[in-house]
């Protein structure tokens, strides 16, 4: 379940929108750096930015949850913040990744 906390728009025309989490974002296993097949990964807050230099279409989106980095890739994640949010999400780039954060983008 996603909960609005803030929305913001800034002078150059960036919305920020913050989102309180408490769901269950169920990986299958296709992560390429480590065994998520069934893990289970608790989200607890999404930002969403988009506008400004980024363009209309394309949102950023940082992902805070519960687990290792290594997530990264795995597509039951990706599916579970896409469906959360009502639009597709990825992952972007490796080194972007943290423990108990997911950077990821998305297309409107």
């Amino acid at each position: 379940m996603l909960t609005l906390v803030n929305k913001t728009t800034d002078t150059d025309g960036m919305t920020h929108t913050e989102y309180a989490c408490d769901f269950v974002a169920k990986c299958d296993g296709t992560s390429l750096w480590a065994d998520t097949n069934n893990l289970n990964v608790h989200v607890t807050y999404i930002d969403t930015f988009e506008g400004g230099d980024y363009g209309e279409d394309y949102k950023q989106v940082d992902v805070t949850h519960d687990a290792d980095w290594e997530i990264y890739t795995d597509r039951g994640f990706e599916a579970a913040i896409s469906a959360a949010l009502g639009f597709e999400v990825g992952f972007t780039e490796q080194g972007m990744q943290d423990t108990h954060f997911a950077s990821m983008e998305g297309w409107v």
